[in-house]
């Protein structure tokens, strides 16, 4: 992690694994059986499909740092986002994905193209439907047992990076309560990172995750959705890379 800040690892990693991730593909009968209930849960295939956009406001704190940062994200079915942030002492932070090309800017690094790895993040996160259709992060999943007293444990393999990840699942309600990983940060490599969702609320039909405890690196962040406004009105233009 040379030559790069913990505010500005901390922002990349938020804009990195938003919404949670939950994408899954060939899966196990088990492991499938676990996360359709998820889907289930969140509120199904059929409530998700009538949504076209949406905009969600986020803030993230950092205690050890002393930051509290506030986010907008705007989606646009299937496959836009753009998102912005104010760093507390580093300014503005945009990216952005129009279904073909992902963009960042920042003060750091200006404008720039997302290749490789940055971009299929963005790419992944790019779909705001994910929890529902989850049979496509995944080259595996199998359930290994209870590894957590009240939790169901699956082991999966990401297509994104080949990384592993272990999701936990709530016996109880089927509600998807912690993931463990491995994280790519694009040319940084990668860390470990623990995501915690004690929270769940409901917007309309949905009950989405508006709490997320996240330690990396030794340093916790608790990231909470503020606001969620489905099938707003979007300028197709505000996804494209600027010139």
């Amino acid at each position: 992690m040379k030559g790069i800040s913990i505010k500005h690892c901390a922002v990349y990693l938020l804009f990195a694994s938003l919404m949670c991730p939950i994408l899954l593909g060939g899966v196990d009968p088990e492991a499938k059986a676990l996360f359709d209930r998820y889907a289930d849960a969140i509120g199904g295939v059929e409530a998700f499909d009538e949504i076209d956009s949406a905009r969600m406001e986020m803030t993230m704190e950092i205690p050890s740092q002393n930051m509290v940062m506030k986010m907008n994200v705007l989606f646009s079915a299937p496959d836009k986002i753009y998102m912005e942030a104010e760093i507390p002492g580093m300014g503005s932070m945009r990216q952005g994905f129009d279904g073909e090309k992902g963009w960042s800017i920042d003060l750091i690094q200006g404008l720039r193209e997302l290749k490789g790895m940055e971009l299929e993040k963005l790419r992944s996160d790019s779909d705001f439907k994910e929890g529902v259709r989850l049979e496509e992060k995944y080259v595996s999943a199998s359930v290994t047992g209870v590894e957590e007293e009240g939790f169901v444990a699956v082991k999966a393999v990401k297509v994104s990076d080949g990384n592993e990840e272990t999701l936990y699942f709530e016996k109880d309600s089927g509600l998807l309560r912690k993931t463990t990983a491995m994280e790519s940060m694009g040319p940084q490599g990668e860390i470990p990172m623990t995501t915690r969702m004690p929270l769940y609320e409901a917007y309309g039909d949905l009950l989405l995750p508006t709490l997320l405890d996240v330690e990396m690196m030794g340093m916790g962040m608790e990231m909470r959705i503020e606001s969620f406004e489905p099938n707003v009105d979007v300028v197709p233009s505000v996804f494209k890379m600027p010139e």
